[in-house]
């Protein structure tokens, strides 16, 4: 019972660390395009979807989902500043282009399509329902 409360504590650090680099982040966020209305639009975006995405993941408390959600989180900040972009890339697949065999159709294709997905686009799963 110690340790698990010791690994949730330190989890809580993480998460709070990150949520704090997230925030400082939208704070000194510069557009591509270097215009100032832009500029505020991103910042404004990167504050409420941290807001959104961490109340919607703040009742999670299986160790490897919220491991899942940091990994997430710091690859979005990594991805952010390496393109310049708030915003999640997005993954083009073809439809039934992923290989496998072609017997087992659509289920396969859907679970090969759920493992291709990107780290970071984890959060808009419901999204795309």
């Amino acid at each position: 019972m110690i340790v698990y409360l010791h690994i949730m504590a330190s989890l809580r650090m993480e998460v709070l660390s990150i949520y704090r680099t997230i925030l400082r982040t939208a704070r000194t966020w510069k557009s591509l395009s270097g215009s100032q209305q832009e500029t505020q639009e991103e910042m404004k975006y990167i504050r409420e979807e941290a807001g959104a995405l961490f109340r919607k993941n703040k009742q999670l408390t299986d160790e490897e989902q919220i491991r899942q959600c940091i990994r997430e989180a710091e690859t979005r900040i990594e991805l952010a500043h390496h393109y310049g972009i708030p915003y999640p890339r997005p993954v083009n697949l073809p439809p039934m282009g992923l290989g496998g065999p072609q017997r087992k159709g659509k289920k396969l294709q859907e679970r090969l399509r759920h493992q291709a997905k990107p780290v970071y686009l984890h959060s808009h799963e419901e999204i795309e329902k």
